[in-house]
C-alpha cells in the first residue's frame, strides 16, 4: 500500500466489521476510523476522481484516502484496494422513510442541487483525467467522450449485447438525448451513497467508481436507473427538481442490456 499512513492510529484489538458487499466489491471497517474497499470493481479511476474532488472542490465531502493498492494484467487493473476514512452517520436510503415532506422537499431543492452543482464545477476547474466509464472488463471505454462519441458507443454496445432483439418501435439512436455540455459526474448519486447526520444534512458522498466527464443529463439519467422500491420516491423527487426536462427514453431503453 501507499500514501498517508503516518497519521493513522491502529487498534490491534479492533474487530473488523463488514459494512457492504456487492458483486465485485466489499467494504470492511478495519479500524474505528478506517474502512477498506476492495475487489474487482475498485479501479484507479475511482481514486483519481476522489482526489480531484478533494483538490478542486474541497467543500464537497468525500472520505480521505490513506492507502491504495492495485493489481494489473497486461497494463489493465483487475483488482484494487482503497483504505480511507470511515464516514459516520446513516445513508439517505436508511433514513428516507423517516423524513417529513418538508425535509424531503428541502434535500433535492437545496442540498442535492448544490451538491450536483459542486460536482459539475469540478468539470470546469479540474483537468480531464478521470475515465468516462461505459464499458466492462473486456471493453474499456475511451478516456474522453463527447456527445456524439457517447451516443455511438451506447448504440454499438446496445447492438453487441443483443438489444435489437427488442422489436419495440423507434431506433434506439433516435431516442438518445442530445447535449452540448460536458460536466463532471458522480454517476451513481443514489441514497445508498449519500451519508447524512442526525439533522439530515449531507456529510459524505461515497462510491465514485462510475464518475467521469459526461453530458449534462448523465447524472439525472443515472439517478433514474433501476432501483429497489425504497428508492422509487427518491426518483420522483429527482424528476420534480431536475434542472432541465431531459428526455432519457433512449437511455432507459438501452439499460435493458447495458449499464
Amino acid at each position: 500500500m501507499s500514501d498517508d499512513e503516518s497519521d493513522i492510529k491502529y487498534d490491534p484489538n479492533f474487530e473488523k466489521q463488514q459494512l457492504m458487499w456487492q458483486f465485485g466489491c466489499t467494504v470492511t471497517r478495519i479500524q474505528p476510523g478506517i474502512v477498506l474497499k476492495q475487489g474487482a470493481k475498485v479501479r484507479p479511476s475511482e481514486e483519481r476522481a476522489m482526489r480531484l474532488v478533494m483538490e478542486y472542490v474541497p467543500d464537497l465531502p468525500v472520505p480521505c484516502i490513506h492507502a491504495t493498492h492495485y493489481r494489473f494484467e497486461d497494463g489493465v487493473p483487475f483488482y484494487g484496494e482503497l483504505e480511507m476514512d470511515f464516514m459516520p452517520g446513516r445513508t439517505l436510503k436508511v433514513v428516507w422513510a423517516e423524513l417529513d415532506e418538508r425535509t424531503k422537499n428541502r434535500l433535492p431543492r437545496s442540498e442535492l442541487k448544490s451538491l450536483v452543482l459542486m460536482i459539475w464545477l469540478l468539470g470546469f476547474t479540474a483537468p480531464s483525467t478521470a475515465v468516462a466509464l461505459l464499458g466492462d472488463n473486456n471493453d474499456v471505454a475511451p478516456r474522453e467522450m463527447d456527445d456524439d462519441t457517447l451516443r455511438d458507443r451506447i448504440y454499438t454496445r446496445y447492438v453487441a449485447h443483443n438489444g435489437l432483439s427488442y422489436r419495440d418501435g423507434k431506433d434506439a439512436r433516435e431516442l438518445l438525448p442530445r447535449s452540448s455540455v460536458s460536466v463532471f459526474t458522480h454517476g451513481d448519486l443514489a441514497p445508498r451513497n449519500i451519508i447524512v447526520d442526525e439533522n439530515c444534512r449531507i456529510t459524505a458522498v461515497l462510491d465514485w467508481e462510475s464518475s467521469g466527464w459526461f453530458p449534462d443529463y448523465w447524472e439525472y439519467a443515472q439517478m433514474m436507473k433501476w432501483c429497489d422500491s425504497s428508492e422509487h420516491e427518491w426518483q420522483r423527487w429527482m424528476t420534480k427538481t431536475r434542472p432541465e426536462p431531459w428526455d432519457i427514453t433512449g437511455i432507459q431503453k438501452a439499460r435493458r442490456v447495458l449499464f
